[in-house]
């Protein structure tokens, strides 16, 4: 699995490489979240691609995150992955654009709890998404975003971790919640810096 990764991002900074009309990017999110109950969530999202025309963007990106749920207790769930996306645009206005964002991803979570049982217990999944995304070009070199995770369809599976009671499951599905749309838990921000 590791070598089949390896030889396929290879091949796109390759491919990348050979094409000089290719743009490079770094960037990255940020998602917050905190409710009535005490519960708060971080997430950052770092990214780097490849600008292949000007429908397409390329790229690599990784995941670090936080949840911390209050029951009680200070228990909370470390998230980290990795993954790739593909950003198709489908309409301009001016500086604004609307685009459609397929990702796939490796996510590891790891158990922070007062509970000798199950603290550092990790569990995998991997999941592909659709979601819509909207940018706005501020100049030629910086880009702000927002992806609209309340909106998409996704798949997913996770595997089995006996200690925390997990068994292999597959889940898939649409989401269109517009409850709550300025939490920024499910409004992702961030910027785009273009080479």
């Amino acid at each position: 699995m590791k070598k089949i990764a390896l030889t396929s991002l290879l091949a796109v900074f390759a491919i990348s490489s050979a094409n000089a009309a290719t743009n490079y990017f770094v960037g990255g999110g940020l998602a917050m979240m905190t409710d009535n109950e005490h519960d708060s969530s971080l997430l950052l999202t770092p990214e780097f691609g490849w600008k292949l025309n000007s429908n397409w963007d390329l790229g690599v990106m990784a995941n670090f995150g936080y949840d911390h749920h209050y029951e009680g207790t200070d228990d909370g769930l470390y998230q980290y992955g990795a993954g790739a996306f593909a950003r198709y645009k489908v309409a301009q206005a001016g500086r604004a654009k609307l685009l459609l964002k397929g990702g796939a991803e490796v996510e590891f979570g790891t158990v922070s709890s007062e509970d000798d049982a199950i603290d550092g217990e990790t569990f995998t999944s991997i999941r592909a998404a659709i979601i819509p995304m909207v940018t706005y070009d501020i100049s030629e070199s910086f880009t702000l975003y927002a992806n609209l995770n309340f909106l998409g369809v996704y798949a997913g599976y996770t595997f089995e971790n006996e200690d925390l009671g997990m068994k292999e499951s597959w889940n898939m599905g649409a989401i269109a919640d517009s409850n709550d749309v300025m939490n920024t838990g499910d409004f992702q921000i961030g910027f785009i810096y273009n080479f």
